[in-house]
C-alpha cells in the first residue's frame, strides 16, 4: 500500500490534536510529545500553522495557545 507524504503528515497532525486535546480535557498542564515526523514539528515549532490551511494544524496552534506547558 502506497500512501503519499500530504496524507501521512495530515495523520500525524491529527494524531498530535486529538493527544493535546485529551490531555487538556484530562487536566494536564505540563505535556512532552513525541512525533517522528519531522516537517510536522518544523511546522508546529516554527509557527507555520497559524497560517496554514489545514484545520488540523490551526486547532493545534490555538490549543498551544492556551495555559499550560507542552514539549515537541
Amino acid at each position: 500500500m502506497k500512501i503519499g507524504k500530504e496524507r501521512i503528515f495530515k495523520v500525524e497532525a491529527r494524531a498530535i490534536l486529538k493527544r493535546l486535546q485529551i490531555a487538556w480535557e484530562a487536566g494536564y498542564r505540563h505535556l512532552e510529545l513525541e512525533c517522528d515526523d519531522a516537517m510536522v514539528v518544523e511546522s508546529i515549532l516554527v509557527g507555520e500553522v497559524a497560517v496554514n490551511r489545514m484545520t488540523e494544524l490551526r486547532l493545534i496552534n490555538q490549543l498551544l495557545k492556551c495555559n499550560w506547558s507542552v514539549q515537541i
